[in-house]
């Protein structure tokens, strides 16, 4: 039997333990647990990818369309860099920091409204939608191709949005449409937006003047973009992250003062004219 003051002693052990129990924080005991779930998904985290920057995935999501425009043109002999032009004119939007306009694989212009989705899932879910609820006039792709103007272009939606498939019937369709000309690219050029002689013509100096990076002359139409930025269904990203929303009220015109006369065309797509064309111009200078 244990003697009284061992007894005290025990008691008074006791009494400690639980005054330092009931001292310990609550769900003191859950941390060592607690540190063993972040140290595992610190490791995790380590071993995932990084998001790219939002000017790298920009430019990643644009150089789809230059790599599947470049093989057409190689693929179907048109003259190279004269589909990307005409890219740049459709479907094209500013990517800090790269200068001038870049062709975008998901562009939707549906009925005039101009849209730039995030990405191909994105963009045939809307269209699909918007076939559905009647929306008859949509351009898509790269190089905006009209779904009801060339119905067997593709198998499906989801193909017109495909990049290589959007420029690939481009470049088949300018050479139709340079045969109908003649074998004139510079008319099939004009040709590809439209049949009229004025609207072609204000279209070429359009190409002309987005290929040389500069604003687009009066008469030849709002581009895509800056509709959708008026929309406010584009916003720009900046290089360094966070995007961009351009208040184009506040902007200088989109359209430069004076119409390009046609020899200021020529001097641009001088290599897509007849030879007697340029002359004309050539000696008028």
């Amino acid at each position: 039997m244990a003697s009284s003051s061992a007894m005290g002693r025990r008691v008074r052990s006791r009494a400690a333990c639980s005054r330092s129990s009931r001292a310990m924080p609550k769900g003191a005991w859950r941390t060592p647990r607690k540190l063993a779930w972040l140290l595992l998904g610190a490791l995790w985290l380590a071993g995932t990818p990084a998001r790219a920057e939002p000017s790298s995935w920009t430019i990643e999501q644009s150089a789809q369309c230059n790599g599947a425009i470049a093989a057409a043109e190689s693929g179907r002999g048109t003259l190279p860099g004269l589909l990307l032009a005409i890219a740049k004119a459709e479907s094209g939007r500013p990517i800090p920091p790269l200068t001038g306009l870049q062709p975008w694989p998901w562009a939707v212009n549906a009925n005039g409204a101009a849209y730039y989705f995030d990405s191909k899932n994105a963009a045939v879910a809307w269209v699909t939608q918007a076939v559905a609820r009647g929306v008859t006039q949509i351009d898509v792709g790269c190089m905006q191709i009209n779904l009801q103007s060339h119905p067997d272009a593709f198998a499906s939606i989801e193909q017109a949005f495909d990049p290589a498939a959007n420029a690939d019937y481009a470049a088949r369709f300018m050479n139709r449409l340079r045969a109908d000309a003649g074998g004139n690219w510079f008319d099939a050029v004009g040709y590809y937006h439209s049949r009229t002689p004025a609207l072609a013509a204000d279209y070429r100096a359009r190409v002309s003047a987005i290929a040389q990076g500069k604003t687009p002359p009066a008469g030849s139409g709002t581009p895509l973009y800056i509709r959708a930025i008026q929309q406010g269904t584009l916003r720009i990203p900046l290089a360094g992250g966070g995007s961009l929303r351009i208040n184009v009220h506040r902007q200088p015109s989109v359209r430069s003062a004076k119409r390009m006369t046609a020899c200021q065309v020529a001097n641009v797509l001088g290599d897509f004219m007849p030879a007697r064309a340029r002359q004309r111009c050539f000696a008028t200078r």
